[in-house]
């Protein structure tokens, strides 16, 4: 068995800021609700997750599965752990197949995906065809070791700093050189709460964006199951917090610093945009206004738009990969770690000479290159096609906090429990925060899954039942595995 090194608080910041910071979220952001998205992902970003993980030094990797069972018991434990690794299995899918936008990006400037094709495919065929090689590449890698992982999460998250950084001194630039003027004027205090976008007044479309919200910092509970693998808990805490503050802060100013390059109308309005490669339109539109402000050629300022394009595309490129390092690991192991001997076969833990539950990862592979393949085959135009897996990412990523703050106030009153970090002091402050948790995030799903239909989208049907099928049979499958344990322990 190879040696392991342990995460320092800095490491484990880097981890998370790789999982967690998504640099596509606030573009996405201010493209739905423009200023006014700031104030719902400064609320979204209300958590306590650290208190979980820090609880739970020695659970063996447990991480959620873990937590919940203390909680509240084996089944819902279980069922919820299932849950949120449906959503991770879901995060895979999506990126697998989003991955290529940035590689696009980074190689000629530009998302050119939708005019790819190999052997007769069509683009959507083409790019779930490479996704299938991309994953079966990603887990030959991963089942290695946990230290190429944890290296490969690290450089993600220095690439996706890098580009935070870009983003904010560009901007400022073009600020500076600009005057002072704002592609998206600012009208006062309103500008922050009143959104231009005409469906902002839609109760559905608002809940709806708060999945959104919440979706822009889903990722710290899949690391729950790596506090053995950090120098102490109180590092693993501490690099949670600090995170934390990181997120909120990069996620609101980046938001604001797009309306110094961008009017929203133009940008919502603009022919060939949508929610998957609007990071990358944003960002090329950035290097070419900076172009333009430095008083450069015309001609040289879209070559600087292209510059800009092309780092963009690599540093989310390198962000996903860090986080695919991570994910295709984590969210597995709490559901091996984590579940009582017996629930699995044996062959499913089994793990090789780096210490990886390699068998249980080619399966898991294997499930991920079908939906993938399922998805790309299944005959959606490509800004269909991106919207759907969007919509399906966010609402399973939000699901496992359900789970989570339903469980939290009964997690609280475990004295058994190891509670040397608290966010939460008082049992009001504890109740307060699981109820508005609790019921913000699934008013959202319920509203975000049946918008389409009052919306009257064309494909309403098709992504209602994405949405609404896949969480409904990884619940129904997650109840029939754990009685199936159930009666097999019985029986002895």
């Amino acid at each position: 068995m190879t040696d392991l090194k342990k995460l320092s608080t800095v490491g484990v910041v880097l981890v998370i800021f790789s999982v967690v910071f998504g640099f596509n979220n606030s573009p996405l952001a201010f493209y739905r609700m423009g200023y006014a998205s700031i104030l719902w992902y400064l609320f979204a970003g209300v958590t306590f997750f650290a208190e979980y993980a820090s609880s739970f030094k020695n659970s063996g990797g447990g991480g959620m599965y873990t937590w919940l069972t203390a909680a509240k018991g084996e089944l819902y434990g279980f069922v919820g752990a299932f849950i949120f690794y449906f959503a991770f299995m879901v995060w895979m899918i999506t990126v697998s197949i989003k991955i290529w936008i940035p590689m696009s990006s980074f190689l000629f400037g530009e998302d050119t995906t939708q005019s790819w094709s190999v052997l007769s495919l069509n683009s959507t065929q083409t790019i779930g065809v490479l996704a299938v090689v991309l994953m079966i590449l990603i887990t030959f890698f991963a089942t290695r070791g946990f230290n190429k992982i944890s290296f490969i999460a690290k450089f993600g998250g220095i690439a996706n700093a890098a580009i935070n950084c870009l983003l904010y001194l560009a901007s400022l630039a073009v600020l500076v050189l600009t005057g002072g003027d704002f592609a998206q004027p600012i009208e006062g205090v309103e500008s922050f709460f009143c959104s231009p976008n005409a469906q902002s007044g839609d109760l559905f479309f608002i809940f709806g964006f708060i999945t959104f919200a919440l979706f822009a910092y889903a990722g710290p509970e899949s690391l729950g199951s790596l506090v053995e693998k950090t120098k102490s808990t109180r590092a693993f805490s501490r690099g949670i917090l600090i995170s934390a503050l990181f997120i909120a802060f990069g996620y609101s100013f980046s938001i604001f610093c797009w309306g110094i390059s961008h009017n929203w109308s133009e940008l919502f309005s603009a022919e060939g945009v949508n929610m998957g490669n609007v990071l990358y339109v944003m960002m090329g539109n950035l290097g070419h206004k900076l172009g333009v402000a430095l008083g450069l050629s015309a001609e040289s300022a879209l070559s600087m738009g292209v510059l800009f394009s092309r780092a963009v595309g690599f540093s989310v490129f390198m962000t996903y990969m860090g986080a695919f390092f991570t994910i295709i690991y984590s969210p597995l192991k709490t559901i091996l770690d984590g579940a009582p001997q017996g629930l699995w076969p044996k062959f499913f833990s089994k793990k090789n000479r780096f210490d990886m539950p390699h068998i249980a990862m080619w399966i898991q592979t294997g499930v991920i290159c079908f939906f993938v393949l399922m998805f790309s085959f299944g005959g959606q135009g490509a800004k269909s096609f991106y919207n759907i897996l969007i919509l399906l990412a966010n609402v399973a990523q939000t699901m496992p906090y359900l789970f989570i703050s339903a469980a939290f106030p009964a997690f609280r009153r475990n004295s058994a429990l190891n509670h040397e970090y608290t966010l939460f002091k008082s049992k009001a402050m504890v109740y307060l925060a699981a109820v508005l948790v609790f019921f913000v995030d699934l008013l959202a799903n319920i509203f975000i899954v049946i918008h389409p239909i009052p919306a009257g989208e064309n494909d309403a049907v098709y992504q209602v039942v994405w949405m609404v099928g896949g969480p409904v049979l990884f619940f129904l499958a997650a109840v029939m595995i754990f009685y199936r344990y159930k009666r097999r322990s019985r029986r002895g």
